[in-house]
């Protein structure tokens, strides 16, 4: 997310955002790959084909009662919420170049 190259050239990292913001405050988050639209298609010859859409959400990590808890990051000028738009804009893209994404996508099917 932001310690390696990017995956799509002139995409900017978690780190990114955050220097060109220059944030001070220190945050905790990660990044969670999640299902936005799936659906079942038939072709003509009646074979069913399976149509997903996936992307990714922020989540900032909060002091809870339990530790470390997980919480929608709302804002959208945080750094988090700026890479995972970036991220899900170029998901298909992403995951043509990645392997690991690729794999990811396959399963979710």
């Amino acid at each position: 997310m932001g310690e390696y190259e990017q995956p799509v050239v002139g995409m900017r990292s978690v780190i990114d955002h955050s220097d060109a913001d220059g944030c001070s405050e220190e945050w905790s988050g990660r990044e969670w790959f999640v299902v936005r639209k799936a659906e079942l298609h038939v072709s003509e010859d009646q074979v069913l084909i399976p149509f997903l859409k996936m992307g990714v959400e922020a989540r900032e990590q909060v002091l809870g009662p339990d530790g470390l808890e997980d919480a929608p990051v709302t804002r959208p000028s945080h750094p988090l919420v700026r890479y995972a738009d970036a991220f899900t804009q170029n998901f298909d893209l992403i995951a043509e170049r990645k392997s690991v994404v690729h794999q990811l996508r396959e399963v979710a099917k």
